[in-house]
């Protein structure tokens, strides 16, 4: 199977690695405007490069693509992936906007090709278990649910061999990103939320501008869910110092957890090498590639799938559109 891997960034190059080390895939093109990027994948084997991505979907060597854009670009991109023919594995959010993500999603079915999205936190083990475990009924009838994600958002991981990297301007201009933390981290839990308890019935939010930038940099969002529990996402890109945890309050049992324990994103990367060559357990970003090579395979709808996306994307829109203001700026 040949893939083509658009943009390389620091995503790119973790799924650039991923792709290279698995024996059925071959990394037929690249495509990044940065000539460094280019080298970056030359250097590793790569036959051909592009510095636009459009070149690359009209090559007919590849088969799928792994789109690793800003937001701003993923309509764009998708559409013409999906339009060229090509299956595509998505990096999270499905879009900025609601309405770009329909489209993409009409997109994506009038060109019958499969799109998923890239939630990797699906496919560790903690997050899979826990929904077994809800699904089955170990916690009884979960009531309140509270899930976390806490960076430093778009200043994490801007150095390279030669030095620091300056964060890329689209990041603070508000009509590009299409939202600050809440979608940027937020999502992730809303996704794994959405995946445990359904249908949603509201949704409220709080937000925080303590850097003075366009889109929010701390986040609460409060959703009821239909047929579910109470729950509580904060998310926020105001500390170094990473944190992703979980907590479920159930009539049974409760249950709560801290995720990853204190790992770099070195230690993520090397995670995945090792998991690849067989070294160590299995890493989340690995298994997502491996489960969506399957899907095209055996031409099955991966998941999380395109309309999984949206429903995130619904229930975002959903939080922005009823918040109110948690802090003003202090700088």
């Amino acid at each position: 199977m040949n893939f083509g891997i658009i943009g390389l960034g620091n995503q790119g190059k973790l799924h650039l690695q991923n792709c290279l080390l698995r024996k059925e895939l071959n990394v037929a093109a690249v495509a990044d405007t940065s000539k460094h990027a280019l080298e970056y994948a030359t250097n590793r084997g790569v036959k051909r490069t592009y510095a636009n991505y459009e070149d690359l979907l009209r090559d007919k060597n590849v088969d799928a693509v792994i789109i690793n854009l800003p937001n701003y670009l993923h309509l764009e991109s998708a559409t013409k992936a999906a339009e060229a023919g090509k299956d595509i594995l998505l990096e999270k959010p499905l879009a900025s906007r609601l309405e770009d993500g329909e489209k993409i999603v009409s997109s994506v079915e009038k060109n019958d090709v499969k799109l998923m999205l890239g939630y990797s936190l699906r496919f560790e083990s903690l997050f899979r278990e826990l929904r077994e475990k809800i699904v089955n009924g170990y916690f009884g009838e979960v009531e309140i649910a509270e899930a976390t994600n806490i960076s430093n958002g778009p200043f994490a991981g801007r150095a390279d061999r030669i030095g620091p990297v300056p964060v890329p301007n689209w990041w603070f201009d508000k009509e590009l990103v299409g939202g600050g933390a809440l979608l940027d981290l937020g999502i992730h839990m809303v996704d794994l939320l959405a995946w445990y308890f359904g249908e949603v019935e509201s949704v409220s939010s709080y937000l925080g501008y303590t850097f003075n930038m366009s889109a929010e940099d701390a986040a609460t969002c409060i959703i009821k869910f239909k047929n579910g529990p109470l729950a509580v996402v904060n998310a926020g890109w105001f500390s170094i110092d990473h944190l992703i945890s979980i907590g479920l309050n159930g009539t049974s049992r409760n249950f709560s957890a801290v995720f990853p324990p204190k790992k770099s994103r070195l230690r993520f990367i090397w995670n995945d090498f090792k998991s690849i060559v067989g070294r160590g357990a299995s890493s989340s970003t690995a298994e997502e590639l491996k489960y969506f090579v399957d899907c095209i395979s055996r031409d099955v709808e991966p998941s999380p799938s395109a309309k999984e996306g949206l429903l995130d994307l619904r229930i975002i829109s959903m939080a922005y559109e009823h918040a109110s203001v948690l802090t003003q700026a202090k700088m």
